[in-house]
C-alpha cells in the first residue's frame, strides 16, 4: 500500500482507511497492528464503494487485433471470435459453409431471398429434384435452420414441419425406386480376417510398413474413428502389463495398450476417453507388437521424443518434421499425420488386398464425362424441371454404381469390430463402452446388424427348410 498515491487509496479503501491513515503516520512502526486491524474492518465492511470522483486514471491497451462485430452489432474480442469458430471442428465448418453457399446460390439463381419464408422449403424440394438422397436433404436442412436462426430469422413451425415433410417424400421416392439401393451409402465393415489380409499386403521391414502396421492395428482395436489416431501423442499410447482372474480364480498376466484419447467427434469437451486394449494370441494381429516395432523406428531415428504419435513418412524415408510435404496446419502437430492419412492408409491396403476394386485410368475418365456431359445438358435445358431431370437421371446412375461395389473407408474398421465383437457374443454394453456410444445412440444401433441367426431362423424351426 506505501507504493500508492494517499488520494488512490482513499478512493480504493474509503473513508475508513483515511481515519486509521493517520494512527499509522503517528505511531511509526509501532503502528503496523493498528493498520492491520483497520485494514481488516475495511476488507469486511460493506464501505467497498469508491469515492464519487477518484477513480484512479486508466491506461487503455491497443490489441494488436481489432475487435469485430456479430450480426446483430455486438463487439467481441477477436480472441474470443476465434475460439467460437475453433470449437466447431474443421470437416463440420466446412460443410456448413458449402452447403450455406449451395442455398445462397439457388437463391440467386431463382430469384429467392435468403431470409424469404418458404426459400428453405422450396430448395429443399429442389435437392430432391435433382436426385439427391434424402439423408443429404436432411443434413442440408439441419444447416440451413441453425444457421437462419443464427441471423435472426428463424423457420417457422409451418416451415419446419412442411421441410421435414419434403425429406419425408424424398425418401419414400428413393424406396420406389427400382434403380437404386435405398438409403445412404455407408462403409462395409471389415472383419478380423479381412484386416489379416491387408496387414500382410505391407512389407513390415521397412518404415512405412511399420508405421502402416501401426496405423491399421491400433485404428481396429481401439475402434476408431480416421481422426482419432491421427491426434494420438506418443505418452496418449501405453503399454501395460494387468492381472486378470480366471473362471477358475486362477490369476494370469496379459500385456495390455492403454490409449487415451484426448478428443473426438463425441467428446467436443475434451472430458478424455480411455481405451483399453488386450493384446491378442496373434503377433501379426498384435496392436502392441506393432506399437513396439514403430517405437523402435521412432528410436533409431533419434524422434522417440514428445510430440505426434504417428508421424508423417516422405517418399524419401524422412520421418515427421524432416518429411518433404505439406504439414498440418496446426505446428503443434507439424511431424505427425492426419485423419486424411489415415483413410488414404486403409484404402491403399483395402485395394492391395483386393477387398475393394481399383479403378481404372479408362473407368475414371468415363465417370468424369459423364458428370461432364450431365452438367452440359442440365445448362442447355429450356426449363428448370429439365434440368432438374437430367441432373437427377445422371445422379442416380452415379450413386447405383457406386453401390454395386464394395466401399471401404476409414469408419469400416469402426463396423466392422463392433459387428465381430457382438457377433462373439459379447455383450452390447460392454461392447458401447469400447466404442464410445450411448445404448441409445441411433449411430449404435445402425453398426448393430438386427438379423436373426440362420441357426434360430424361425423357418428353420417349421421344418421345411432343405
Amino acid at each position: 500500500m506505501s507504493g500508492q498515491s494517499p488520494d488512490f487509496a482513499e478512493g480504493a479503501m474509503g473513508s475508513d482507511y483515511a481515519r486509521h491513515s493517520q494512527v499509522q503516520r503517528d505511531a511509526g512502526s509501532n503502528g503496523m497492528p493498528y493498520l492491520h486491524r483497520a485494514l481488516e474492518q475495511v476488507m469486511t465492511s460493506a464501505e467497498l464503494v469508491p469515492a464519487p470522483g477518484l477513480v484512479p486514471a486508466v491506461r487503455r491497451r491497443r490489441r494488436a487485433e481489432p475487435d469485430v462485430r456479430t450480426r446483430a452489432g455486438e463487439r467481441i474480442s477477436a480472441s474470443a471470435a476465434r475460439k467460437l469458430i475453433d470449437a466447431v471442428p474443421r470437416n463440420s465448418r466446412n460443410a456448413r459453409a458449402s452447403r450455406w453457399r449451395s442455398y445462397a446460390l439457388w437463391c440467386a439463381t431463382y430469384d429467392w431471398a435468403e431470409d424469404e419464408p418458404n426459400a428453405v422449403l422450396s430448395y429443399l424440394s429442389d435437392l430432391g429434384d435433382r436426385g439427391h438422397p434424402a439423408t443429404s436433404i436432411e443434413a442440408h436442412f439441419s444447416t440451413l435452420r441453425a444457421m437462419r436462426a443464427i441471423q435472426g430469422e428463424p423457420l417457422s413451425d409451418k416451415e419446419v414441419k412442411a421441410c421435414q415433410l419434403v425429406i419425408r417424400h424424398r425418401a419414400g421416392e428413393e424406396a420406389d425406386d427400382p434403380l437404386v439401393e435405398p438409403g445412404p451409402l455407408q462403409a462395409d465393415a471389415v472383419t478380423l480376417d479381412e484386416l489379416r489380409r491387408m496387414v500382410r499386403t505391407l512389407d513390415r521391414t521397412t518404415v512405412r510398413g511399420k508405421r502402416d502396421a501401426a496405423v491399421l492395428l491400433i485404428a481396429w482395436w481401439m475402434v476408431a474413428r480416421a481422426s482419432e489416431p491421427a491426434r494420438l501423442n506418443l505418452h496418449d499410447a501405453k503399454i501395460r502389463t494387468v492381472q486378470i482372474e480366471e473362471a477358475d480364480g486362477t490369476k494370469n498376466s496379459h500385456q495390455a495398450l492403454i490409449i487415451k484419447i484426448r478428443r473426438s467427434k463425441a467428446d467436443q469437451a475434451a472430458r478424455g476417453q480411455e481405451v483399453r486394449i488386450l493384446a491378442p494370441a496373434e503377433t501379426e494381429l498384435c496392436p502392441i507388437h506393432a506399437l513396439r516395432e514403430w517405437l523402435d523406428v521412432l528410436a533409431d531415428d533419434g524422434q522417440l521424443t514428445p510430440g505426434p504419435l504417428l508421424r508423417r513418412i516422405d517418399r524419401h524415408g524422412n520421418i515427421g518434421a524432416k518429411a518433404a510435404g505439406r504439414p498440418p496446419k496446426d505446428d503443434r502437430r507439424r511431424g505427425g499425420i492426419t485423419a486424411d492419412t489415415v483413410n488414404d492408409i486403409i484404402k491403399t491396403a483395402a485395394r492391395a488386398a483386393e477387398l475393394t476394386p481399383t479403378p481404372t485410368s479408362e473407368e475414371r475418365s468415363a465417370a468424369a464425362r459423364a458428370k461432364q456431359e450431365a452438367l452440359a445438358a442440365a445448362e442447355a435445358a429450356p426449363t428448370a424441371e429439365e434440368a432438374d431431370a437430367v441432373l437427377k437421371a445422371w445422379r442416380t446412375a452415379h450413386r447405383a454404381a457406386r453401390a454395386a461395389v464394395r466401399r471401404i473407408t476409414g469408419h469400416s474398421f469402426r463396423r466392422g469390430w463392433i459387428q465381430q465383437a457382438l457377433a462373439a457374443g459379447s455383450p452390447p454394453e460392454t461392447v458401447a463402452l469400447h466404442s464410445r456410444h450411448s445404448l441409445r445412440s441411433t449411430a449404435f444401433d445402425a453398426y448393430r446388424r438386427k438379423r436373426v441367426p440362420w441357426n434360430q431362423n424361425p423357418t428353420r424351426l417349421l421344418g421345411l427348410a432343405a
